[in-house]
């Protein structure tokens, strides 16, 4: 179970990236401002490197317990 949810958040950190890049390059949101597409774009890249950060401080902390 731990390894599943492992790599659901590694998924969930990868779409976090790639809603970014969608949401700044997509002719989709071409709509929206450019500046409003680029803050959310930072955003998303910045919430899903945090994320990764923590699920990254969180396995070296779970390998460091099992030592």
């Amino acid at each position: 179970m731990k390894n599943a949810f492992k790599y659901f958040s590694l998924a969930v950190v990868a779409m976090f990236f790639i809603l970014g890049v969608y949401l700044l390059v997509s002719p989709s949101f071409n709509y929206l401002p450019k500046e409003v597409r680029v803050i959310f774009s930072v955003f998303l890249f910045l919430y899903g490197a945090y994320r990764l950060v923590r699920i990254l401080t969180k396995r070296k902390e779970e390998e460091e317990d099992q030592s």
